[in-house]
């Protein structure tokens, strides 16, 4: 009966009733939790702060409904807020969709995405190269505008000498979108900024969580197609959602030891590797889950950022740990004490500004090393 009323929720008219339900009941709710959380010995972290634990609780009962009735995010190609910053890139006439790319469904279309600070300049004196971010969202939230990565590029753009662009890749909760969907949109914005003169050696590639995984995905089909695309010159790991196949299985993220601790529940990975990798494709591939296939990156040095408290610790350890065994890679695995999963881009809202601006200038720090 509980699986029949799940599978229901998604259509309509259950998704109006479910929503009012669960704003109604979220919203009684949430000062308990609040008295509840105020107690130190209760909340989910003996470090953490009120706030803190009380947004981590409350985004992780979003999370879950938001994944019960699969949202469909607005996707549109028109400025907005973002205005002359954002910018409108149309699939390359050059021969660079090869191998996994290639799909009877999935074809490359115009994607968009938004400069940070302000629209990319060479001749501006202060600012050397640009990140290219994917934005997380488990491939069916966000779009790397100001709303969304707003927090994760002013932590680039304050602490690198370097523009950004938020990439505004398709997204799976919409139809059609599913993989190689993201990965061809990621290569669509990489050659882009080859088009307008900007060497590969001044462009680093940027993810967070399942951005990150785009970004690795984006490393790999490089190493594979050697004579496509250069490398960069490095690349910015932010808890990498690295084993996606996994979430298929039962309770992925309730029997992680971390599960108390963070604000990922089973429903919204679940919701999002289905979205991203439906059957018959292999979520346990390699493209998808390089946790499991680690691969030769030479040349490019790589951050990987985690938070101590998240459920994905674990697997992003393993992911480094392996990509290191490789002779010619170079990784760096940053660990951030008592922070729950990607706080490069939700740390202001949750509440974790002080440990997001310490991880973030570490990053800067590695980076000048680098370029």
């Amino acid at each position: 009966m509980v699986s029949l009323l799940h599978s229901l929720i998604p259509y309509h008219p259950f998704k109006a009733l479910y929503v009012l339900i669960v704003t109604l009941s979220v919203a009684l709710r949430a000062p308990n939790w609040f008295l509840y959380l105020f107690p130190r010995f209760l909340r989910q972290h003996p470090s953490w702060t009120l706030r803190q634990s009380f947004m981590v609780q409350l985004l992780k009962v979003f999370l879950h409904h938001t994944s019960l009735v699969h949202a469909h995010p607005h996707w549109s190609l028109l400025p907005g807020a973002e205005k002359e910053r954002y910018e409108r890139i149309c699939p390359s006439q050059k021969d660079i969709y090869h191998g996994v790319l290639k799909d009877r469904e999935i074809k490359p279309v115009e994607v968009g995405g938004t400069w940070y600070p302000t629209v990319y300049g060479p001749g501006d004196a202060k600012r050397k190269a640009v990140i290219l971010h994917f934005h997380g969202g488990a491939f069916v939230l966000g779009d790397g505008r100001k709303s969304d990565l707003g927090h994760g590029a002013g932590l680039l753009t304050s602490h690198t000498d370097c523009w950004v662009f938020g990439l505004q890749y398709r997204i799976s909760s919409n139809p059609g979108c599913r993989f190689p969907a993201a990965l061809q949109d990621a290569v669509t914005a990489y050659q882009s900024l080859l088009d307008r003169g900007i060497p590969a050696s001044s462009i680093i590639v940027s993810g967070d969580s399942a951005g990150a995984n785009l970004a690795i995905a984006l490393l790999r089909y490089m190493t594979d197609h050697p004579d496509v695309l250069p490398k960069p010159k490095a690349a910015l790991l932010w808890c990498a959602w690295v084993n996606p196949g996994h979430c298929l299985n039962p309770k992925p993220c309730s029997s992680n030891r971390n599960h108390g601790t963070d604000y990922l529940a089973d429903s919204f990975p679940e919701w999002g590797v289905r979205a991203y990798a439906p059957a018959p494709l292999d979520a346990t591939g390699p493209y998808i889950s390089p946790m499991n296939h680690p691969f030769k990156c030479e040349g490019v040095p790589m951050w990987v950022q985690f938070g101590e408290m998240e459920v994905l610790a674990d697997d992003i350890v393993k992911f480094a740990e392996g990509m290191r065994e490789i002779e010619g890679n170079e990784v760096e695995l940053h660990e951030d004490k008592g922070a729950p999963h990607d706080i490069f881009l939700l740390g202001a809202m949750l509440g974790f500004q002080d440990t997001t601006e310490n991880m973030a200038r570490a990053m800067g720090k590695w980076l000048r090393e680098k370029i």
